[in-house]
């Protein structure tokens, strides 16, 4: 059985050096018993001197400053429990499985070892020095954490494998973590227990029969004969069953046993079709064990799936294959970047877990990049990605630096890696959502070259997951090359050389973003972004609104909270002089929306040359005021991140168009595309395209008999205006893809006839009429444009202050309607107490107000 030792209980001090050891800290009999606050496991030292009252609220302007002492410390956790008198004459350890970063243990005032490295668990025998009946202490003394790179140093100076991004990253101020970051327990088993269980389903060419072979490893105290059943399980049923007897031999052995299931229903990635999960479970009993007793036993999920890599479509053939084949079909990498959910990255937080990849899988998002200066993610994030189909690219904890980016080759720092990897790789290979390992983040020779895998540490860690995970893909770095970076310069120099990019993180301006992804030739598309200012409700709860002017660099506290992404004379060159934070803040998320959208969409028309798309970054870990996330802290989605979910729609009808901004132009042009994910093909549909002024003018309509093949990218249609004959400064191009009475797909682009967006801004005002039906947790709000004006990007969002618990799941949000038109946007509310429920609208030229209840 397994004793947790999580939740309260804890309590925690600090100390200067060994100062704790003077004082008999760490024993039973201590007289030191000042100044000790209460602690919670898993947890960040961070988090609980902020819930003890010891320190100001680290999301708030610059109070991260005030806290740069903490990791300086050393830090003394202790915890007493009752050992019961069942312990006696089992084997019990005492299981750390996460310590950040290196730090002494000891239980009732004895030394059971010591531990450095937050990913692998610490792991110490106490069947003989439990007290069964008593009290009993534990004492773990976290060491001040190591000197490490921020985001700006050398690379080649890392000599740790722990999380970067706390000692200062461009979406995180500086808050080195340190704290018991993972769960504690008691594990308790009988002489023989169970080390690990590694299920490798191995399936037929066509699908229809696999052979399970489960290895397990056994640690035995004496050597002794054991029985061990093997069952597979789906919902319950049991689909395959094996017994066997086994004489081990004292210490540890494996066994393997392989189990046939036929028709086994397989695992898929999000949108492709159910993410099935099976349970393995292994029992361990003796020959003369009573019915139901076993030593020890363990479960495991798993999946019936085969994810492969297949080449692009393309004439280079030095490219390394980038298109994901899973179960036998060619799939669009539909991606996003993930960074930690929080600075403070040790404390639970499972509903806001839930929440972000929920949202990613609501988006269509079938691969989630785990970037590499963040976290070896834990069990609790991969057991949602197995649920909701979601692949995951996990890199190990190696990133550029900028000063420069190629990890050290000394042989200490790659013993270390290989020691991580050989404990990481276990503990994560069950999982059917980890598709692919990876070396680190943006690892570069001279001149910005990718690394591949003749770096020693890079092939180091490939060996390790090619012996311990063979079944798994690999990368050694992301980009994987052979050019680095996505712009037109290299795209000039070396058209075919763009394998796998990154680049660029900002809005290259109202002509310029159009024409870098008109010309994209990427194979895939792995990190890219738009920057943009966060929500008014995170801005408000971040920077006290007497503090949020000036938005520029000059201001200390967008300095600190934005430094890297404060454009202002970018962002004044495409909306002209923007005087007051909503309307910049407003501004700035369409710039984002709009880049993002018009990035994916280009890269989606050039299916199966380009094989995918991650777009930099999902959520971010920090309140920041200004960065490239498309989910703010607090997990309510920019409006980015429904631009993204639509552009990563199933069926998607997209344009290509020049400019968003057509001064100096005499005609408007733009080709049509449709982009299908679905494996059958859609016939007899019909496109229609319209350009519409701001009043609601229909100035041009065409109607096309389109045909859609089943998962390709096509070019339906181009239209052409003569740009004279549209007296309008702000217009739109409409299409909307329908079958029959059924609707695929429909989209909106906004222009200007003017040099930049600024007639955006000054926009006639409208109004809005809203209401709801409610059926218990959803709801139906209808919302129409009663006025004469089209109204912009029209936001509906949750009314209660940011913190709250719960949240409400819009279908689509951020959007334009035109005059006499009317939408329903279905909402879904989870945890959210009823009274507490109401939504407000609002949009650039329309008034806010709650939508009647």
């Amino acid at each position: 059985m397994r004793i947790s030792l999580n939740g309260g209980g804890w309590q925690l001090k600090d100390y200067y050096g060994e100062d704790w050891r003077w004082r008999d800290a760490h024993k039973p009999a201590s007289r030191d018993t000042r100044h000790w606050c209460a602690a919670f496991v898993p947890g960040s030292v961070h988090n609980d001197l902020w819930q003890a009252g010891e320190i100001p609220n680290p999301y708030f302007e610059r109070n991260s400053l005030l806290l740069e002492w903490i990791p300086a410390r050393t830090w003394l956790y202790k915890k007493s429990f009752v050992a019961g008198d069942e312990l006696h004459g089992r084997r019990v350890q005492l299981c750390f499985e996460g310590l950040d970063y290196a730090a002494q243990f000891f239980l009732n005032g004895e030394l059971l070892g010591e531990h450095t490295g937050m990913y692998t668990p610490a792991v110490f025998d106490v069947s003989d020095r439990l007290r069964p009946g008593e009290d009993n202490l534990i004492a773990v003394v976290v060491e001040p954490a190591p000197h490490e790179q921020p985001q700006v140093s050398r690379t080649s100076k890392v000599r740790t494998h722990k999380s970067r991004m706390t000692y200062w990253w461009d979406f995180c101020p500086r808050m080195i973590h340190v704290g018991i970051w993972d769960v504690v327990y008691l594990n308790v088993t009988g002489p023989a227990r169970i080390e690990d269980v590694w299920v490798r389903p191995k399936l037929a060419d066509d699908f229809r029969q696999a052979d399970v072979v489960v290895s397990v490893e056994l640690d035995a105290t004496p050597g002794q004969t054991v029985e061990v059943e093997t069952t597979l399980r789906l919902h319950d049923e049991i689909v395959a069953q094996q017994r066997a007897r086994h004489d081990l031999p004292a210490g540890r052995s494996r066994l393997e046993m392989n189990l046939p299931v036929n028709q086994p229903r397989l695992w898929w990635p999000n949108g492709s079709g159910e993410a099935t999960l099976y349970e393995a479970e292994v029992r361990v009993g003796t020959p003369d064990s009573e019915p139901g007793e076993v030593s020890d036993q363990r479960a495991v999920s798993f999946g019936f799936r085969r994810v492969e890599l297949a080449a692009n479509e393309t004439e280079d053939t030095s490219a390394r294959p980038y298109t994901l084949v899973v179960n036998g079909r060619k799939l669009y990498a539909k991606g996003w970047n993930w960074v930690p959910m929080d600075v403070m990255y040790g404390v639970p937080r499972p509903a806001k877990l839930e929440r972000l990849l929920r949202l990613a899988q609501r988006a269509h998002v079938n691969l989630l990049r785990v970037w590499g200066g963040g976290l070896i993610e834990t069990e609790a994030f991969y057991g949602w990605c197995d649920r909701l189909g979601i692949l995951v690219w996990q890199e190990f904890i190696q990133s550029s630096s900028g000063i420069d980016n190629y990890p050290s080759e000394s042989p200490e720092f790659i013993e270390m890696m290989v020691r991580e990897a050989e404990q990481i790789i276990p503990r994560k290979r069950n999982h059917p959502s980890l598709a692919l390992w990876c070396g680190g983040n943006e690892l570069t020779a001279e001149g910005s070259r990718p690394l591949d895998d003749s770096h020693p540490v890079l092939a180091a860690l490939k060996a390790v997951v090619m012996r311990l995970d063979p079944d798994r893909l690999w990368l050694p770095t992301s980009p994987s090359g052979r050019v680095f970076g996505n712009n037109l310069e290299n795209i000039a120099r070396d058209p075919t050389g763009l394998h796998d990019v990154h680049g660029p993180w900002e809005f290259q301006g109202v002509t310029g973003q159009y024409e870098l992804y008109n010309q994209g030739t990427s194979l895939l598309h792995s990190e890219f972004g738009v920057e943009g200012i966060t929500n008014l409700k995170t801005l408000n709860a971040t920077i006290a609104p007497e503090h949020q002017q000036p938005v520029t660099l000059d201001n200390v506290y967008w300095h600190h909270l934005g430094a890297w992404w404060v454009h202002q004379p970018a962002w004044q060159a495409v909306f002209g002089d923007v005087d007051d934070v909503t309307t910049l803040a407003r501004a700035t998320q369409m710039m984002q929306a709009e880049g993002l959208r018009y990035a994916l969409e280009a890269d989606r028309r050039r299916k199966f040359h380009n094989s995918g798309t991650l777009p930099w970054q999902f959520n971010e870990p920090y309140p920041m005021a200004a960065c490239t996330s498309s989910v703010d802290y607090y997990a309510h989605p920019k409006p980015a991140y429904y631009a993204v979910a639509r552009a990563y729609e199933p069926v998607h009808v997209s344009a290509k168009f020049p400019t968003a901004a057509w001064q100096g132009r005499e005609q408007f042009e733009a080709d049509i595309w449709v982009n299908n994910s679905y494996l059958d093909d859609l016939t007899s549909c019909t496109l229609n395209t319209r350009i519409v002024g701001i009043s609601g003018k229909v100035y041009a309509d065409w109607h096309d008999m389109v045909a859609c093949p089943a998962n390709r990218a096509v070019w339906l249609s181009s239209v052409r205006y003569p740009l004279e004959q549209l007296p309008e400064a702000v217009f739109f191009l409409d299409t909307t893809l329908t079958q029959g009475d059924s609707i695929f797909s429909r989209n909106r682009y906004a222009f200007t006839k003017a040099a930049n967006w600024s007639p955006l801004l000054a926009v006639t005002p409208t109004e809005l009429a809203a209401q709801v039906d409610i059926n218990g947790d959803d709801w139906h709000i209808t919302l129409t444009n009663t006025g004469n004006t089209t109204a912009l990007w029209v936001w509906l969002e949750d009314s209660r202050p940011v913190g709250g618990a719960g949240y409400v799941y819009l279908d689509d949000n951020h959007f334009c309607l035109f005059p006499g038109e009317t939408r329903v946007i279905p909402a879904a509310w989870q945890g959210v107490p009823a009274v507490e429920r109401g939504l407000s609208v609002s949009g650039w030229n329309t008034p806010l107000l709650p939508v009647p209840l």
